[in-house]
């Protein structure tokens, strides 16, 4: 499978679930994408970015609600490596960010959580989502990837 990259000046942000394929193995297709995604950023082929939210979230879903957990040393490990990384690029968000978050759950129909995603987006600078949810296509500033699709 051939993924599609976009350059921009910006870093794609990965959401929590091309996060979490990455790990697991039940779904061989979806894992060797994500993983094929995220090493490409190792490589520093290309520069990727991440929320404090998605790493909170890959944490919980890694550990506490897929079939086999991840090790909390392998969590703690594989967050520090993104965090230490320049290649990755950790977002963080403010109050605005939550307010403006409220504002877009309503107006384009989206859980409070994917519009905090798009707001520290948007805070942050970045258009460009790799993620296989696509109500994220909703919000008329983001461009969704789904590196699932060839």
């Amino acid at each position: 499978m051939s993924e599609r990259i976009y350059m921009t000046e910006s870093p794609g942000l990965v959401d929590t679930n091309i996060l979490c394929y990455a790990f697991d193995n039940r779904d061989t297709r979806k894992q060797k994408a994500a993983s094929g995604l995220l090493s490409r950023c190792w490589q520093s082929e290309i520069s990727l970015a991440v929320s404090i939210q998605n790493l909170a979230e890959f944490s919980v879903v890694m550990t506490e609600k897929i079939e086999n957990p991840v090790s909390n040393e392998v969590i703690t490990r594989f967050i520090r490596d993104i965090s230490l990384f320049e290649g990755w690029k950790v977002l963080c968000y403010d109050s605005e960010s939550i307010i403006d978050a409220v504002n877009i759950s309503s107006k384009y129909s989206l859980h409070f959580w994917d519009s905090l995603l798009a707001a520290t987006m948007k805070f942050n600078g970045l258009e460009l989502i790799y993620s296989e949810d696509s109500h994220f296509k909703r919000v008329p500033w983001l461009t969704v990837i789904n590196p699932f699709i060839s």
